[in-house]
């Protein structure tokens, strides 16, 4: 506008401009009239200019004010939205007619009511447990939820069916009784099914599936082998003999009516391969498969402990539902359950005042004794305190079935281990000869430092409280996992040599440290009440009361050359 009237004569722009604006030296605007009118007579030209310009004026001040118009819609829906009463949801139940009036029996969160039902809502369309929505006094049906149904709420386990159609459910040791909806109420179900209900309003939606349980498996087939375990052919030997008879040779052991054994308990001192032998069995089991694949479950008892009251009992119930389902839905892969450090949960009953742990330990034999038919399952448990379990959990038909014993390796058994951990594939220190020849040689001398009787493998002495002494060897505390150990330090100290440019393969010097750095530190292990688990000699009438560790002079002391200032 600045702009058009900036093109037109000085008398013409200024008139207008003073007009326009409503102020100037016009008294009133009948004035300014005149001077218009004055305008458009003083020639043609100035008239088209005129209207020009009040046109296009015209046309900005209209677009002004559609944009305001909009924006005062705006503003008027914001308020509306601000000031409108809020709708509550709830749960229709039924229909309900009181005084002549059309009316709906709903459960809010807190209580449950009679409201009638708006005009523009079809009663013929609600169905019981359908989601509703009140107006802001809670007092009037106002319309059906947008949602399919009321989606959330607790689920419990079905227990049975009353004779008028209610359901009973069971939940943390308290049974709930329930209305379920038409289409649940249709579906066959079964004992222990889980089904989603809401507590307020008394009533069962859905059957929900129960979990498949895949956290509780490893991803894969596990990869260890028997070859790997070294000293325990018997054991192994055992344990093939056990499973292979029903699963190679089913009509033979049928014939003589011979039952299938249902757990393998393995115990003995810590790090001598109960576990290893668990995951080997597994992979060998999914060797014999037409599949290639078995299930393996490792169970931590104590991970499965909760702080609710029967939470603790229904894990375990549930993990070996999870077990058996998955072993019925594929009998050609078989499943694995291992046990590990089942002392946990064993331990003898009337020992704890709370009686917690007796419970659990009921759950967990009531679980192994329904096993008869579990097909290609298998229970695998693992304990080093024998001492410690309930009679009960020993008997045949639970635990008892067989029980493999893993004692500490001996000379020949330790020459073995240390094998499989040496491989013949890595380098080795050859002096004249083969490298075969030198890792014999190294084996030998490793079981030699470990069984020898002489002053340096003497570890520890325990004093017994009736004043007995019991020395402790290099032996005495030798297991799988600390020959293990060994012969993996005995590996980094040659590589590490190797990669700073020292000389290649492992030597006798590695193996002689890393045994000398097993005798430090394996007695530190050793307590008072801890001995029993490593020394399976002990008597076992006479505590013991003290431990002393031997003192070795550094074979191979580090000297140090003084630093000149």
């Amino acid at each position: 506008m600045a702009r058009r009237l900036a093109e037109h004569p000085t008398s013409v722009g200024a008139v207008l401009e003073e007009i326009l604006r409503g102020c100037g030296h016009f008294e009133s605007l009948e004035e300014a009239a005149a001077a218009l009118a004055r305008l458009r007579e003083s020639g043609l030209e100035n008239g088209v200019s005129i209207d020009s310009i009040l046109l296009e004026h015209l046309a900005e001040i209209r677009e002004t004010l559609e944009s305001v118009e909009v924006e005062q819609g705006r503003l008027r829906q914001i308020i509306a939205n601000l000031t409108t009463p809020p709708c509550f949801p709830a749960v229709y139940l039924a229909r309900a007619t009181v005084s002549g009036m059309q009316g709906a029996v709903i459960q809010t969160e807190n209580d449950r009511r009679v409201v009638p039902i708006g005009e523009d809502v079809d009663a013929d369309t609600l169905e019981t447990g359908d989601e509703v929505l009140l107006s802001h006094e809670r007092n009037c049906v106002i319309a059906k939820s947008g949602m399919p149904g009321l989606l959330t709420g607790e689920v419990a386990t079905y227990s049975r069916s009353l004779g008028d159609g209610r359901f009973v459910l069971s939940s943390r040791d308290e049974e709930i009784v329930v209305i379920p909806k038409a289409e649940l109420a249709a579906r066959p179900l079964k004992e222990g099914d889980r089904i989603r209900f809401h507590r307020s309003a008394g009533l069962a939606f859905e059957r929900i599936e129960a979990s498949k349980g895949d956290d509780y498996f490893i991803e894969s087939t596990p990869e260890d082998t028997f070859d790997e375990i070294g000293g325990m052919d018997r054991q192994i030997e055992s344990l093939k003999r056990t499973l292979m008879l029903h699963i190679h040779h089913a009509d033979t052991a049928n014939k003589y009516r011979l039952p299938r054994k249902r757990s393998v308990l393995m115990e003995g001192p810590p790090g001598n391969g109960k576990t290893k032998m668990a995951r080997a069995t597994c992979n060998w089991l999914a060797a014999l498969s037409s599949t290639g694949r078995a299930r393996f479950i490792n169970v931590k008892p104590g991970g499965l402990n909760s702080m609710w009251y029967g939470a603790t009992e229904q894990r375990y119930r549930e993990i070996f539902r999870i077990a058996r389902e998955t072993a019925g839905a594929q009998p050609d892969v078989p499943v694995v359950m291992f046990w590990d450090e089942v002392d946990a949960i064993g331990g003898h009953r009337g020992e704890n005042a709370h009686r917690i742990d007796d419970r659990m330990l009921n759950a967990f034999m009531a679980e192994l004794s329904g096993l008869e038919s579990r097909g290609n399952m298998v229970i695998l448990a693992a304990t080093n305190r024998m001492d410690a379990i309930d009679p009960a959990l020993l008997r045949p038909g639970r635990l008892g079935d067989l029980v493999l014993h893993f004692p500490p390796p001996g000379a020949a058994a330790a020459r073995s281990i240390l094998a499989c951990h040496l491989p013949s594939g890595i380098p080795y220190a050859v002096d004249g000869g083969s490298a075969a020849s030198a890792r014999e040689t190294l084996l030998d001398l490793a079981v030699a430092q470990l069984f020898t009787q002489s002053r340096q493998t003497e570890l520890a002495d325990l004093t017994l409280r009736d004043g007995a002494h019991r020395l402790v060897r290099a032996a005495d505390l030798v297991s799988g996992a600390q020959l293990e150990s060994i012969a993996r330090s005995a590996i980094e100290r040659a590589c590490v040599r190797d990669a700073e440019g020292g000389p290649s393969g492992i030597c006798s010097a590695d193996v002689l440290a890393a045994i000398e750095e097993f005798c430090m530190c394996a007695p530190r292990i050793l307590t008072p009440r801890n001995a029993r688990n490593y020394l399976l000699d002990l008597p076992q009438d006479v505590d013991v009361v003290r431990v002393d560790l031997a003192r070795h002079k550094i074979q191979q002391p580090h000297r140090y050359r003084a630093q000149v200032a």
